[in-house]
């Protein structure tokens, strides 16, 4: 069968053409989303696969919209996917970390009341999960220029963070209406600078991350 056959990726040798698709578990019930030993076990039981992409995993704490996601801006979150990495190694596997920032998508709960980032002022009207329940969301804060270029430097250092702790690559998640897929869209870009009107000018933000 051709699925079992090995296949390059860009850099990566893959063992096989199954490839594990990123997916939320909200494990890291602590303090400082750091990934815990359940996880660690968790994709070294899905070793077997040619590629395994991490769950979305958070670039800063702005970029946080649910409850015990992961993240990788601290050096005790890579200290701790660093086991996990590690796990999946020694049992011949390869995994990437699917760097991840909500956007509007978000509560005010996850940032000390405040309320979460977007590119324009525009209000999802979205019921999110957290952890009183399914609030709805609220109207977001319009990044300023600096405000992107401060979330451009962060994908930047989660991206370092990333290969420090051992992942084999980064996936950028730019869909499902997170950050990206805000800035893409029209109705949530209104911006008027740069950053949105036309195509190129939505696309502008991620083409700098890249």
């Amino acid at each position: 069968m051709k699925l079992l056959t090995p296949v390059r990726l860009g850099a990566l040798e893959l063992k096989n053409r199954v490839v594990m698709a990123p997916l939320t578990r909200c494990r890291c019930d602590n303090g400082g989303y750091v990934p815990t030993p359940m996880m660690a076990e968790y994709y070294a039981q899905r070793a077997g696969a040619g590629l395994i992409i991490s769950e979305g995993t958070i670039v800063s704490p702005q970029g946080r919209g649910y409850p015990f996601t992961p993240g990788i801006w601290s050096d005790a979150q890579v200290a701790c996917w660093r086991l996990v990495t590690d796990a999946v190694h020694a049992r011949g596997g390869l995994i990437v970390c699917q760097l991840w920032h909500c956007g509007r998508l978000s509560l005010p709960e996850f940032h000390d009341g405040q309320p979460p980032v977007a590119p324009s002022a525009v209000n999802p009207e979205w019921e999110m999960f957290s952890l009183t329940g399914q609030p709805r969301t609220v109207t977001p804060r319009a990044l300023s220029r600096d405000d992107i270029k401060a979330v451009v430097a962060d994908f930047r250092r989660a991206a370092a963070n990333a290969m420090a702790a051992g992942f084999d690559g980064v996936e950028i998640h730019s869909s499902n209406g997170y950050l990206f897929h805000q800035f893409f869209s029209a109705q949530s870009n209104r911006r008027t600078d740069e950053y949105g009107g036309s195509h190129e000018n939505r696309a502008r933000i991620f083409f700098e991350v890249l």
